[in-house]
């Protein structure tokens, strides 16, 4: 019995063993897979109340003969939380041989394997301090391992059952949005007639302001000698202006602190205020800088201001008729102008013929020629044009509308705030790179590199067999190119493992460039734009030393 006993133990072993002969990559064989996600800093989630930020990982790659448990805390979760899932933004393991276990308690766990990038568990009850999750690798072929970035909580906490009444009519519903855990209490309603909203854009002595108190409109403009002129042009729809009201309480910025942020010289600043029953809010920030919930309201309430659209909510009133340009101007008093071409643009940033025209439709005028030239609005509702080659701006570093109706300044067409506003530029044709000065393009000859703090990318020495490893890169704002810079012995096994550069192009990962051998990154070797994944793998045999590397940018 013992012999045999023997015999049956030592027929397992050796079948393990030639099974683990059969798992290994043919030689030359490497993971082909490409980067893990897209770059962290455009892949931020929209703010939600039950999504929690949290960091925990494997290590890069994983080894072999691994059995590890990493605990998932549950920090910032609220008490009244009782349903849990974690989000995996990497998951990459060998497939069918390493696994990645979410062991809740109870159970039942939750298993992966292979390439599952960018996936939600499933959901588990919530109990203790945090979740274990276990990775667990056999003895050869390792990848790299995970990284959740959050995790999302369900529940609510259990409240008496009152229904508590609607807000009366000619009433505004302003009350908070309710914290985790929170229980509705009395709403909190304000009369309609108290509501005041008021938006203003302001650069030197051109100050624009459109306002609506209860549901009148009007608008205030320079006047002959540079002093604020206000007019009641009409009425707003109430429902509307209501449902602007409610939804600024819905976000929480009727009940906040608002905020003023400083504008630079020259640009052009708006102040946006909310008042509805005892609150006020004010937030003021250069045009294009605003939060994108204030933003959004700032377009929704300018949009309210056109007439003769269903968009809009404008009703002008008497000595005012709708334009065709959607605004509420001045009844013409049989006002004849000569039909001579020399174009004004008014305060509301409309081309006129010439100055008579201007003025019979009761618009102040801003400049001769057409509007678009540096300083006046753009973007808009309206789709307002930059003339020639001036641009658009709609915040810091932005050129493009940052969501519909967005409305920016026109800007000469070399400004900028950060040198890669400068890229598609012509620029002499002699080395260097973009700088930008006081707002201005710049080409700017050797410029020098600068290392990228706190970064490196190190394999083991030797490293092992069959790995794959990433490592992601984000160059400071305003960089517009890296380099690598070898630390040391730089060693791999020439034309098997590899050292890859991908680089974010037009929306996608592009692999740039492979190093093999003992030919190491070279200061010649530059990689443009602010985004890029290394990757180091090797297949199933011959280890050399490795590398270590460092970057630089400018």
């Amino acid at each position: 019995m013992r012999l045999n006993s023997f015999v049956v133990f030592t027929f397992t072993l050796l079948g393990a063993a030639a099974c683990a002969t059969d798992k290994t990559d043919p030689k030359g064989v490497v993971d082909e897979s490409e980067p893990p996600s897209i770059p962290t800093e455009l892949s931020k989630a929209d703010a939600s109340s039950k999504e929690i930020a949290v960091n925990v990982q494997s290590p890069h790659p994983y080894t072999n003969d691994l059995n590890r448990v990493f605990n998932v805390p549950y920090t910032d979760v609220p008490w009244c939380a009782n349903q849990i899932r974690l989000h995996f933004k990497v998951l990459r393991t060998e497939a069918s041989y390493d696994y990645v276990t979410v062991e809740p308690s109870p159970d039942p766990k939750q298993r992966f394997t292979g390439d599952r990038d960018n996936t939600w568990t499933s959901w588990f009850g919530k109990t203790g301090s945090g979740v274990p999750v276990r990775l667990e690798s056999d003895e050869s072929i390792t990848r790299h391992g995970f990284e959740i970035d959050k995790l999302e909580w369900q529940g609510s906490a259990i409240c008496p059952a009152i229904a508590y009444p609607q807000c009366a009519a000619n009433t505004i519903d302003i009350s908070p949005p309710l914290p985790a855990c929170g229980c509705p209490g009395p709403r909190q309603c304000a009369p309609q007639a108290t509501a005041e909203i008021s938006h203003l854009t302001a650069r030197g002595f051109n100050r624009i302001v459109h306002s609506v108190k209860g549901d009148v409109a009007s608008e205030t403009h320079p006047g002959p000698a540079d002093g604020p002129e206000t007019s009641v042009i009409g009425t707003l729809d109430q429902t509307k202006v209501n449902d602007l009201v409610k939804r600024a309480s819905q976000l929480g910025l009727l009940h906040g602190p608002g905020y003023e942020r400083a504008v630079p010289a020259g640009g052009t600043y708006e102040d946006f205020t909310i008042k509805a029953g005892a609150k006020t809010v004010t937030f003021i920030a250069g045009v294009g800088s605003q939060d994108p919930a204030v933003a959004q309201l700032i377009a929704d309430f300018e949009a309210l201001f056109t007439c003769g659209t269903p968009v809009g909510g404008l009703s002008c009133g008497t000595g005012y008729t709708c334009s065709t340009e959607g605004e509420c101007v001045k009844e013409p008093e049989g006002c004849v102008c000569a039909e001579i071409y020399q174009p004004v643009c008014s305060t509301s940033s409309t081309t006129f013929g010439n100055a008579c025209e201007a003025g019979c439709a009761g618009q102040e005028i801003a400049h001769e020629g057409e509007c678009g030239i540096p300083g006046d609005q753009c973007g808009t509702i309206r789709g307002l044009p930059c003339l020639g080659d001036n641009k658009c701006r709609f915040g810091t570093s932005q050129f493009t509308y940052p969501f519909p109706d967005a409305g920016g300044v026109c800007v000469e067409g070399n400004y900028c705030d950060a040198p890669g506003d400068c890229t598609n530029l012509i620029h002499p044709a002699v080395p260097g790179a973009w700088a930008c000065n006081q707002n201005k393009c710049a080409w700017a000859a050797s410029i020098p590199w600068q290392p990228v703090s706190g970064f490196a990318f190190e394999t083991a020495h030797p490293y092992a067999s069959s790995t794959s490893v990433w490592k992601e890169l984000t160059l400071p704002t305003g960089a517009q190119a890296m380099r690598l810079v070898p630390a040391g012995t730089f060693s791999l096994e020439a034309n098997y493992d590899f050292l890859e550069v991908w680089s974010w192009v037009n929306g996608a990962w592009k692999p740039v460039k492979r190093y093999s051998g003992t030919t190491a990154p070279s200061a010649t070797d530059s990689f443009t734009g602010r985004y890029h994944y290394l990757r180091f793998v090797s297949d199933s045999s011959v280890n050399k030393h490795g590398f270590k590397v460092t970057a630089e940018w400018r």
